[in-house]
């Protein structure tokens, strides 16, 4: 997919003039499955956007243990944390699942643009509204559901990942033992 086809049909952007600077300014990474996107404690220069692939969030428990706090699967997905616009160090890091395309902007252009572009300011508040909305959705399924529906939850939906995604990503992701995952997954809980 070519950058303007990904600003206008995935993010979308409408204004033109917007989104020739976009395209101009932004680039197309590629990255393969293990490949780090960032780094946790260092200040990320990019808002980046899953074009195509999967990636997880992830980060350390007091021992340096890695948990896993998101999986993003669908093109326009953000792949950036909550500091991505202040200026702050990365309390999130991002990991390629397979082979992924990434959209990157320079965070410097995305701060430029957002007075000047109306776009710029919706576009945040949908990434925002969508971290909201994943993060209670998530919440929801850790914290009310069994073990067994979590990994329904996680086959629904994260369709054709169970094979692409570290079994140990999954049990971290769903808070439940490596073991018990594989019992779920054979019929043994």
């Amino acid at each position: 997919m070519d950058v303007d086809t990904f600003l206008t049909q995935i993010i979308p952007i409408h204004d033109k003039e917007l989104r020739q600077i976009l395209n101009e300014e932004g680039r197309i990474d590629h990255f393969r499955r293990g490949e780090r996107i960032n780094k946790i404690g260092e200040i990320d220069k990019y808002v980046r956007f899953l074009i195509k692939g999967a990636v997880k969030g992830f980060i350390p428990d007091k021992k340096g243990k890695e948990i896993t706090t998101s999986i993003s699967i669908n093109p326009g997905d953000a792949i950036s944390g909550a500091r991505m616009l202040d200026g702050g160090p990365n309390e999130i890091g991002f990991e390629v699942l397979k082979d992924s395309e990434v959209f990157s902007i320079p965070a410097d252009t995305v701060i430029r643009l957002q007075t000047r572009f109306q776009e710029i300011g919706s576009l945040y508040m949908r990434i925002l509204a969508q971290a909201c909305s994943y993060h209670w959705e998530t919440k929801k399924m850790l914290y009310m559901k069994t073990a067994k529906e979590r990994y329904e939850w996680f086959l629904e939906k994260y369709p054709d990942m169970i094979d692409c995604v570290s079994h140990k990503d999954i049990a971290s992701f769903l808070n439940i033992t490596p073991v018990t995952l594989s019992r779920i997954r054979h019929g043994k809980e």
